[in-house]
């Protein structure tokens, strides 16, 4: 029994060990809440020599093929094999609005794809990857282009951190079970039990966000945006601000991130950037996107809600001010609900440092969605 105990204590120490340093890992990528300039603790100095020999002991476990090695970069054939995402966006003038809605679908049906959501001028479509390229240059050929813009993401590290972190918890849960058949002592199945727990809810979240990763490489995501020629007296051209005129509720409003952002979301959302802009989404198509545009004219938080609130209210059929908190920051911003017979929501908030303008964006296909969640976790992120 003490030879169990004291394997059962190494290990769980060990495996604890190994998850804080996944969510260090983790935390560091987007900026992390710490002092960067605060010097760190060597690894004798952060914990007591018993626990160091835990440490040693799972590392040693790692290092005998525990943990799976990192997937080689490149094929037999020499040529790099990434996974990739492609985002498409347009917007089209077109004669006759309803037809060429119609056309767009039964192109995107016909080449295996399908429509995600449709609305009175706006379409979202999952097309398949590989044929990306052929079908988006055939929606541009169906009205005079407007704007269009293509976004590729390079999600391979972001895919195998995943894989590594999901091979890693279910071989330490398998063990965890092992343990517990062996023992006998009712604290210790207890303790046993907790982190088995702990780690199936791991897991079943990283089963999660690799499942939507997957759906996003091999479908990739064209919005057209259409445009009757003949307007009334209410276009978006008459926006002075380019980046509102053109604000795209699943495309980026700026094509960089020029700040750091510390935000967790949960287990539900997959992260697919962390390099151009943050963009994350959930398997419900919700999707938070962070980017940064130029502060030009420029303005402060308010200047820019009004602005957000005046050239964007008549397009919606619902329009709120929100007011929030991005960690130290104040966030701005409005909340709207399309026209559409099923309509959507959309979250436009702005944080200004002066020189930028910092884009934080939340779109969910179904306006019944209650964003409140999101903006607590908001609440709880970092930006600077």
């Amino acid at each position: 029994m003490k030879r169990l105990r004291y394997d059962w204590t190494v290990f769980l120490f060990s495996a604890l060990l190994l998850t804080s340093c996944a969510l260090g890992e983790k935390e560091a990528e987007f900026g992390g809440y710490g002092d960067p300039g605060a010097p760190k603790a060597s690894r004798s100095e952060a914990m007591p020599a018993a626990e160091m020999q835990a440490a040693d002991v799972m590392e040693e476990s790692v290092s005998e093929g525990n943990v799976p090695e990192q997937i080689d970069s490149e094929s037999e054939s020499g040529e790099t094999d990434r996974k990739r995402i492609y985002n498409g966006s347009a917007g089209l003038i077109v004669e006759d609005m309803e037809n060429t809605r119609q056309d767009i679908e039964s192109l995107t049906m016909e080449s295996g794809g399908y429509v995600e959501s449709s609305f009175s001028d706006y379409l979202v479509l999952r097309v398949p990857a590989e044929l990306f390229d052929k079908i988006f240059e055939a929606i541009l050929e169906m009205g005079r282009v407007e704007y269009s813009r293509v976004e590729t993401w390079d999600v391979t590290e972001a895919f195998a951190d995943i894989e590594r972190r999901l091979d890693t918890a279910e071989e330490t849960r398998k063990r965890l079970y092992t343990l517990l058949e062996e023992s006998t002592d009712p604290s210790e199945r207890a303790l046993i039990l907790r982190e088995i727990g702990r780690l199936t809810e791991e897991i079943e979240s990283l089963k999660q966000q690799m499942a939507i990763m997957n759906a996003r490489i091999s479908f990739s995501r064209i919005t057209v945006q259409l445009i009757p020629r003949i307007q009334g007296d209410l276009s978006r051209n008459d926006i002075p601000f380019g980046w509102i005129a053109y604000l795209d509720p699943l495309y980026p409003a700026g094509e960089k991130l020029r700040t750091k952002v510390s935000l967790d979301l949960g287990g539900q959302f997959a992260v697919f950037s962390r390099e151009k802009v943050f963009l994350a989404e959930d398997s419900d198509g919700m999707q938070v996107i962070i980017s940064t545009v130029p502060n030009s004219p420029r303005g402060d938080n308010n200047f820019w809600q009004r602005a957000l609130a005046f050239h964007l209210e008549p397009f919606y059929s619902e329009m709120t001010e929100i007011k929030q908190n991005f960690g130290d920051e104040e966030l701005l911003g409005v909340e709207l609900v399309s026209k559409d017979r099923e309509p959507f929501r959309y979250f436009v908030g702005i944080i200004s440092d002066g020189r930028d303008l910092h884009i934080i964006e939340i779109f969910s296909p179904v306006a019944t969605v209650d964003f409140e969640p999101i903006y607590a976790s908001l609440k709880l992120g970092e930006i600077k």
